[in-house]
């Protein structure tokens, strides 16, 4: 079982590897789309190694998207697919308080003015958020996207994961610089 975890792990560093490494486009536009793909990719595989509580499941994922989708659609892909034996539903969300039964929330950098509000809202429940706002994961947020030199960087605050309960396990540990949280223990 390892064996076969390992190859899988192998498969997907591979195949992200080869995709940050394609020379970019002259047009901004498609580098733009092909970055929001990978981003929705790593959040697919931000499903498949984190656990929660045994309580949150009752037979689906819910990701929620609030403010917009920051992924162009690229996630739309993943609704009706199964995560860890669990189908994905995806809802957008307007409201701070509609994130309360989702198990994933995307947050749009159009909510940066509201961030202190959610992360209030949602600190210590077991809710995994996801953000590409600059200093997203600092500020209390559990998973930040960042591009920097043309590649995507994830930070992983793992103060503000353990506090909602939740796991992420080393594959995607092993891609992600760790964080603490500004003013934190």
């Amino acid at each position: 079982m390892d064996f076969l975890k390992s190859k899988k792990i192998f498969l997907f560093v591979s195949i992200l590897w080869s995709l940050l490494c394609t020379p970019a486009q002259a047009n901004e536009k498609p580098l733009v789309l092909y970055e929001q793909k990978i981003k929705a990719g790593l959040v697919y595989n931000l499903l498949k190694y984190t656990t929660w509580p045994k309580a949150m499941h009752n037979g689906k994922l819910h990701i929620c998207l609030l403010g917009g989708d920051p992924f162009d659609g690229y996630l739309s892909p993943l609704e009706g697919r199964t995560a860890q034996q669990t189908v994905i539903s995806i809802h957008h969300v307007d409201e701070i308080e509609k994130t309360e039964k989702c198990h994933l929330v995307v947050i749009h950098n159009t909510q940066s003015n509201n961030l202190p509000a959610l992360l209030e809202f949602l600190h210590a429940k077991s809710i995994l958020t996801i953000s590409d706002m600059k200093g997203f994961a600092l500020q209390g947020g559990m998973i930040e996207m960042a591009k920097e030199n043309e590649k995507i960087s994830l930070y992983i605050n793992k103060e503000a994961t353990t506090q909602a309960g939740l796991t992420i396990e080393d594959p995607m540990l092993k891609l992600a610089k760790i964080v603490a949280t500004h003013g934190g223990a």
